[in-house]
This record gives structure tokens, sequence and C-alpha cells, in this order.
């Protein structure tokens, strides 16, 4: 213990007089485990202490989750709880028997959900069964945030509901007809408008579309471009709490909206040339989604409130005075026993 303690000190000091990079090298060259010894030299790309501090709040059950297997019957698309757990090992072993996983749900979809509720991003693969590979097939489902404006007894009332994750999965079939027909059936779950990596065909021909349809992941479009629309949205602040003298005590990033424990495992591991298929396929989700909500803006729904409950006390909901992406808000912190406040949002664009 005294060891490690001494380490501890050392490797302090070595943060405030090296450079990231440098610090890294000398984690490297004097680990306290094997991981350290074999890990990446450079400085992380993504912000290990967001990540940390999301890790831990997933590990302690902030984000409920279901497994769920999906199938078609007469009616329609049927979902189901199931036992089966989702892959949780990264890199998965290549020589691993039963890569399918589960999906994990976060919010099941709405019902008849308008075009444009939910947005979906595919990171194929190109064969079945495969003892020599470690590469999966992964999608991520994405819910839009909606403006919402609701009469309510002292008045109408216009807020955000703020967008999110919704479901995932990451797996593969020994068939990979299997491997479609589940990604089919996710879309189809969520009428889900979804972007394809289209350096890998296969599901976009089982599909019934074009070639040209889709994107094409070549020379360093993930890692100069897909990957800083990852990096904006981990790091946007979306609600900031402040004391009485308006100054900033608090901030929550966006990062809070990620409930995937495995997607933050690829991001603190990642370097260039490593094989992270969900991080491919959430940041061209991030992308999508940025690119669709700048050129459509996001959806608008009105509803009437039947209870009495103030709409502050729900988390889900943003107050607002325009129309952000951003979702940010600023909340006030009073003396005595008076509840935080709301004021309006900042960083508009």
């Amino acid at each position: 213990k005294e060891s490690l303690k001494a380490i501890e000190d050392e490797r302090a000091q070595w943060q405030k007089d090296l450079a990231p990079e440098q610090y890294q090298l000398r984690i490297s060259q004097k680990p306290v485990n094997i991981a350290e010894a074999f890990a990446y030299r450079q400085e992380a790309i993504f912000p290990q202490n967001l990540i940390a501090r999301q890790m831990k709040k997933i590990e302690e059950k902030e984000y409920p989750y279901e497994f769920i297997k999906l199938e078609r019957d007469q009616t329609g698309i049927v979902a189901k709880r199931t036992k089966k757990l989702p892959i949780s090992h990264f890199p998965v072993k290549k020589k691993m028997e039963d890569k399918t996983g589960s999906i994990v749900v976060w919010e099941r979809p709405v019902e008849n959900p308008d075009f444009g509720t939910y947005y979906a991003s595919i990171d194929p693969v190109s064969e079945g069964k495969t003892t020599t590979s470690d590469s999966l097939c992964s999608i991520f489902v994405y819910k839009n945030p909606v403006e919402i404006t609701r009469e309510t007894a002292d008045g109408q009332e216009t807020f955000i509901e703020k967008d999110k994750l919704v479901a995932s999965w990451c797996g593969r079939f020994d068939d990979i007809n299997k491997t479609h027909e589940r990604l089919e059936l996710i879309i189809e779950w969520y009428k889900a408008w979804t972007i394809v990596e289209n350096n890998i065909s296969l599901f976009i021909q089982h599909m019934i579309v074009y070639q040209e349809y889709g994107w094409k992941n070549t020379g360093t479009l993930f890692k100069s471009h897909l990957i800083s629309y990852a990096l904006e949205y981990i790091r946007e602040v979306i609600d900031e709490e402040v004391d009485d003298n308006g100054e900033v005590i608090k901030q929550t990033f966006g990062i809070d909206r990620i409930p995937d424990p495995m997607l933050l495992t690829e991001m603190s591991q990642y370097y260039p040339g490593l094989n992270v298929d969900r991080l491919v396929a959430f940041s061209a989700l991030v992308a999508f989604a940025k690119v669709q909500q700048s050129n459509r803006g996001y959806l608008k729904r009105r509803e009437r409130d039947k209870s009495s409950n103030n709409l502050d006390n729900s988390k889900n909901l943003y107050k607002l005075s325009m129309n952000p992406f951003k979702n940010i808000g600023r909340n006030k912190r009073m003396s005595g026993n008076k509840k935080f406040k709301k004021s309006p949002f900042k960083n508009i664009k």
C-alpha cells in the first residue's frame, strides 16, 4: 500500500511537469499492472475524466435498460425480454463461439413516431461465422429532441424533451442473413432514418437499395472528421448550476446522454488504427443527426397536460425561450430550502 501511494504521488508530480504524451509514456515504462504496460502511449483522444465519471453513473444503475429480442408475427414486430446478455468484452475474442449478443434498450419506441423522431447508424460486417476477426456489426438508435408545447391549468408551457440514445446492438450471427434481419427489425421497430457505412454493401443490398446510398469510410474520414462530431457531442455543456452570484458551480456534459458502457470502453481505449465498431457507428450517427438537425430542425408536438405536476420536476424536460439544438439550461442554487430555478438557455445557434 505504501509503495502504491508513493507511485501515485510520483505520478501526480509527473502530470504537473510533463506533456500528456510524455506522461503516458512514463506510466507505460513504470506500470503497476499489465494493462498500463501495453496501453497506447500517446495522449488519449477522448476525455478520460468524463468517461470514468459516466462509467461510474452506469455502474450505479442510473440508466435503466432491458435486454430485448425482436420477432415478427402476423401483427408486426414483437419485443420480448431475454436473459441473453450483450457482448461485454472489448476487443471481443476472435474464437468466441456465440457472438450474437442481445439488443440493449434504454427506451422503447413511442407509438406511431413521426418521421425524423429516430435516427440510426450501422457499422456492418462482410461475413457470417469467423474465428479470425474481432469485427462486429454495430447499430445505435438515437431519439431526436422534441419541442413540446403543453396546455396546462396555468397557461401554455414550452419545453424540450432532450435527445438520447435509446437502443444498441453489437454482434454478429454465423448466418449473415440473420445479422441483416436483426438490423432490419431494429430499424423497423423504431422507424428510424438510418445511415449505413457502405464500404461493405451487403446490408444495403439486403434492404434493396442502390450501392451509392450510405457513407464510405475511406482515407481519414473517420479519424479526421467523424471523431470530431463524437468529441463535440460528449464535451457539450447541456446544463449548468450557478450560485447566487451567477458563478457556475456545476456543469453537466453531453456524455451524460450515453448509457452504453461498451461504447465508453471503446472511447477510453481508442487510438488510430484500433478496430472500434461501436465508435464508428456512434460517430457517424452523431454527425448524421447534427446535419439533419441543422437542415430540418427538430420535431414539435402539442399536448394537453391533464395532471397538476410541475414540469420542472421532470429531469427529462428543459425549459426554453428559443429553439437551440444544444438544450443548455442554467440552474441557480438558492439559499435556505428553496428549489433550483432554471433560466433561459445560452449558446443558442
